[in-house]
């Protein structure tokens, strides 16, 4: 079958719609007109792509999200791979991975240095040097555990809402902020701004990896819309949906312990009809530290895989360590994406890296997007696009090597590679 990659028009929308109901069924939530047109918003016009066969008709589609995701703390541009729908009866013809070396490939044209995506099927994307980099968990709290929060401030001798001095709000923060800072308040449109920085100022104070931070734009219309229930104050934020069997808290931050107490007691405030909390949020969020029990139901995880499409981009706008100073070399064979093929120099000082090019065209020996088979004595590691993959999300070097992900190199090279890409990712956000 001949198969021909483009960009999806708006005259393709009711064909690419008809497609996804006959991959994963019709659309069947109440405002799926609104989601189609969202989704149209966001990614015609470059970021939603097409496999056509000889006659022309879509065989195959693809969207790429635009996120910014947090690397070591510092914001990457992320291409979040979605919607990925293949026809059924063309199945088994090469579709799904023309598409997906296609978009690959439009990510590093669109400046995208990093993907992400949650697979329907692992191979595919493991044969275009997507590796398992982490997971979105789901922890379960009961709500009465959290509703005792909010009185953690008195018992700890701290200033209760009603008489402490409000702190002075972030710089370009809405009055109203710096005049409840103790007690939380209804989110407007115009917070927009200052709930993004302080998403964006939480990771990298925690030196996060993984979270996406909503756009400016992306919050604004979800409070516009009462989408999410939003409450702020000047030191934290709380985004969560309520339904009749439970809350989801989809994001909370905060800059003190009283401000997350407070926040939390919120969530939970509603226990007596809600009895259940839903998070999705860091595995290791403080919140663990903070109750007197555990979770009070299971814990559920979510695979997700990345990618790396631009290591020099992506390695100098990444956040390390910042005591780290090492260099390393290592050799990398990614033919999806060759300009990440070469021999490179990484560097890291002061929590900044560096990723220098020192061979375009090395001997790469049987480096491949999957398992590397061999590589020459006493020269440096050596990866795949996989094995890439899989260091960047903070693999150990020694599980690598067990799965046949990195070879070569000398064991002062694993420990300066394992110093370099040290993380614990996750995702918050399924998309």
């Amino acid at each position: 079958m001949s198969l021909n990659l483009r960009d999806v028009t708006e005259a393709d929308l009711p064909e690419v719609l008809s497609l996804r109901s006959r991959a994963f069924g019709p659309l069947t939530t109440g405002d799926s007109g609104t989601w189609w047109e969202r989704v149209a918003a966001e990614t015609l016009g470059g970021r939603w792509l097409g496999v056509a066969d000889e006659s022309g008709a879509l065989v195959g589609a693809g969207r790429i999200r635009p996120y910014e995701q947090a690397w070591g703390g510092r914001h990457l541009r992320m291409g979040g791979v979605a919607g990925v729908y293949v026809e059924p009866s063309a199945r088994g013809r090469g579709v799904a991975t023309a598409l997906t070396r296609g978009l690959i490939t439009r990510m590093g044209e669109l400046g995208d240095v990093v993907s992400c995506l949650f697979p329907t099927t692992v191979s595919l994307y493991r044969r275009s040097g997507f590796e398992v980099g982490g997971v979105q968990q789901r922890t379960t709290y009961a709500g009465p555990t959290l509703r005792d929060l909010g009185s953690l401030t008195s018992r700890r001798g701290a200033p209760s809402p009603a008489t402490s001095t409000p702190a002075a709000a972030p710089a370009g923060a809405p009055a109203a902020a710096a005049e409840t800072s103790g007690r939380p308040r209804r989110a407007q449109p115009a917070d927009a701004d200052v709930i993004h920085r302080m998403l964006r100022d939480d990771a990298e104070r925690h030196i996060r990896s993984g979270p996406m931070p909503p756009t400016v734009d992306q919050l604004r219309g979800m409070i516009e819309r009462d989408e999410l229930i939003t409450y702020v104050t000047s030191d934290g934020v709380v985004i969560y949906d309520l339904a009749s069997e439970a809350v989801t808290v989809e994001h909370l931050v905060a800059t003190t312990p009283e401000a997350a107490a407070r926040l939390w007691g919120l969530v939970g405030s509603g226990s007596a009809a809600v009895p259940t909390v839903h998070t999705y949020l860091d595995p290791r969020d403080p919140l663990t530290l903070m109750l007197g029990g555990l979770p009070a139901e299971d814990v559920r995880q979510v695979p997700w895989m990345a990618r790396v499409i631009d290591l020099s981009a992506a390695f100098a706008g990444r956040g390390f360590p910042p005591l780290a100073r090492t260099e390393v070399e290592v050799v990398v064979d990614d033919p999806e994406a060759p300009r990440n093929t070469g021999r490179w120099l990484l560097s890291v000082e002061n929590g900044s890296g560096s990723a220098t090019q020192v061979a375009a065209s090395p001997d790469l020996g049987a480096a491949a997007a999957g398992s590397v088979d061999s590589a020459p004595a006493g020269g440096p590691a050596h990866v795949g696009a996989r094995g890439l993959a899989a260091l960047w999300c903070g693999w150990s070097t020694s599980r690598l090597r067990q799965a046949g992900l990195l070879t070569g190199g000398s064991p002062d090279d694993d420990a300066a590679l394992d110093t370099i890409f040290a993380a614990t990712p996750y995702l918050t956000e399924y998309f």
